[in-house]
């Protein structure tokens, strides 16, 4: 497929019923996931810096996460969507560089964030995160495909006791009509929670699923469109290397290796034969 045809089955894939879009965080993480049968995935900023050596957090740096990005979408040959933070900068100008760096690098959907990255953790002033999605939508529409922008809202990310709901609510909807294709409310995992706010917002909602989080199928009863797990894959494999190494320290043994893939399953993969 072309980016152009990459970009229309993605963004139909909003249109009706609930899809989960994994996230990988570099070139063989992406042909797993595609070889295992998911029509498209995502990127994970998290899996992403920590492979390169970084904290998460936009410490990556615009051009090195597009060249992640890059990677993954020459790698794999189903649509690829872009973590690409909170713009890299808080300006209107900062967004729509980013989201043109994502599409650049072969991305067809982009992941914006409403808070701001300087110092503590705090949301941007509504109207200028109003502005950064319409920026972010100018930017896909002037680079000639339908790219789906996925706005991200942080309120549950804040840490403080006070009920979000309405002003997550607000924020999504007034994203959605700037430009928005998909309202993306991360740190909601109750599922009373969840179907509260896909009965209020008024688009497709993407869920960041992780323990705790009612299963696909009950996901998509609520209303849910798009389920998808940030980090946790990438964390899991980490886990994985940390059980590994604690087997051959402690028993001086290698189980840990049955199952997996051998070296010619691997090239396999890669090629995407």
């Amino acid at each position: 497929m072309t980016q152009q045809e990459k970009a229309e089955k993605f963004l139909a894939m909003h249109r009706e019923g609930i899809f989960v879009l994994p996230n990988a965080w570099d070139v063989a993480s992406a042909c797993v996931l595609a070889e295992v049968g998911y029509d498209a995935i995502a990127t994970t900023s998290g899996g992403c810096a920590f492979s390169m050596g970084f904290c998460d957090g936009e410490n990556i740096g615009r051009e090195g996460m597009a060249e992640v990005v890059r990677r993954m979408a020459n790698g794999v040959s189903i649509p690829v969507s872009a973590d690409m933070e909170a713009g890299y900068g808080p300006s209107v100008d900062d967004v729509a560089v980013t989201v043109k760096a994502g599409l650049d690098a072969g991305a067809v959907g982009v992941n914006i964030e409403d808070s701001d990255k300087r110092g503590p953790r705090r949301l941007h002033d509504l109207d200028l995160a109003i502005d950064r999605i319409r920026a972010a939508r100018k930017a896909a529409d002037d680079f000639g495909i339908p790219a789906v922008i996925n706005a991200r809202t942080d309120g549950y990310m804040l840490g403080s006791e006070e009920d979000m709901f309405d002003e997550t609510v607000k924020r999504a909807n007034a994203y959605l009509e700037a430009g928005a294709d998909c309202a993306f409310v991360i740190g909601a995992r109750d599922g009373d929670l969840i179907g509260r706010l896909a009965a209020a917002i008024d688009g497709p909602l993407n869920v960041l699923a992780g323990p705790g989080t009612p299963p696909v199928a009950e996901l998509g009863d609520m209303g849910v469109r798009r389920v998808t797990v940030g980090g946790n894959i990438a964390k899991a494999a980490y886990t994985l290397v940390k059980t590994a190494a604690e087997e051959m320290r402690d028993s001086g043994t290698y189980e840990y290796a049955a199952g997996v893939y051998s070296q010619p399953e691997m090239h396999r993969i890669i090629k995407g034969e």
